[in-house]
């Protein structure tokens, strides 16, 4: 059981099944410009800011990379993928924000991406009233696997970092959590990590509704 009074939720993987739609979108837009996308580039990725994805193309294409035409050309499929494809949730979302807001344990979502999409998608499948704060990889200057985001999200929440918990599906994710001294928990999606970054977690689960027993409220607990 865990004693907490707040939990800090990634949205893509986690709370939306976004990222094999975005596997799709990032290996069509760069075939468009001549470039190729291999598995293992698209998983160092996940959970990373655009700041930092930038660099990182960069530093494997070179100084001549077009990411501004490749990331606008993205956009354009993206926009168009979902005006004809709703976001789907992903499975016990709902039961434990629902369980988490009778508890009166305060939530924050924590998004590698800017701030405007996430909260769009939040409001697409109605859930951004159940947060007291949200933060977009935009608000903040180092992205995951850097610590930034969750210290923000633990800062506005006002809460210790002991009292809180993160809840990840990606590397960089629990990373991030770990360098910042907060609980995480791994829910996986697309990759099922090793044994070495499942060891930085206080555990891993194959649903979000798995945890409606797991967290108590810790004023609520003698």
């Amino acid at each position: 059981m865990l004693e907490l009074n707040a939990v800090i939720f990634d949205m893509d993987g986690l709370m939306i099944d976004t990222e094999p739609v975005g596997k799709m979108l990032v290996k069509t837009s760069h075939e468009k410009f001549g470039y190729e996308i291999t598995e293992e580039m698209f998983y160092h990725l996940i959970g990373t800011n655009e700041k930092t994805s930038k660099a990182y193309y960069h530093s494997v294409f070179g100084e001549d990379y077009p990411y501004q035409k490749i990331k606008d050309y993205r956009d354009q499929l993206r926009k168009e993928y979902f005006n004809s494809h709703p976001l789907e949730v992903k499975k016990g979302l709902y039961d434990l924000l629902e369980d988490l807001k009778k508890k009166n344990i305060k939530m924050a979502v924590a998004s590698s991406t800017r701030y405007e999409r996430v909260l769009s998608n939040l409001k697409s499948i109605k859930v951004d009233h159940y947060f007291n704060a949200i933060i977009g990889g935009d608000q903040i200057q180092h992205g995951k696997p850097a610590p930034d985001i969750f210290l923000k999200a633990v800062e506005l929440l006002g809460v210790s970092k002991e009292d809180a918990l993160v809840l990840e599906d990606s590397k960089n994710g629990i990373l991030a959590a770990h360098a910042g001294n907060i609980p995480v928990i791994c829910i996986p999606d697309l990759i099922h990590h090793s044994k070495d970054i499942l060891d930085l977690t206080v555990g891993c689960y194959d649903s979000l509704d798995q945890l409606i027993d797991v967290i108590v409220k810790k004023d609520d607990k003698a």
